[in-house]
């Protein structure tokens, strides 16, 4: 996972799995990020392969952006994740975070 500066906000770069076994290190990331104060954009270009505890990751991050007044927006979702979320009855919810798809 990398990170980069936005002036007003933060992006952060999720790369490789987002599985249940990357969870707890990605959820630390994250947290961090959102520890910063500032409205957060996570870049999923390179994330893959996922499963629903990565999809859980996404929603409980929006959540505490949300608790702590910020938003988080996602760029370039893959479409296995957009599968997922469908699956799970939670593809508008993707969609009303997502800027933009691959």
């Amino acid at each position: 996972m990398s990170s980069a500066d936005l002036g007003s906000g933060h992006l952060v770069q999720l790369s490789g799995p987002v599985t249940l076994y990357e969870s707890t290190e990605i959820r630390e990331s994250l947290l961090t990020a959102l520890a910063e104060g500032r409205d957060l954009s996570i870049d999923l270009v390179t994330s893959g392969p996922w499963d629903l505890a990565g999809l859980q990751l996404l929603v409980a991050t929006v959540a505490s952006g949300r608790n702590a007044q910020l938003k988080v927006r996602f760029i370039r979702v893959p479409k296995v994740c957009v599968e997922i979320a469908e699956c799970c009855g939670l593809g508008s919810w993707l969609a009303e975070a997502t800027d933009s798809y691959l």
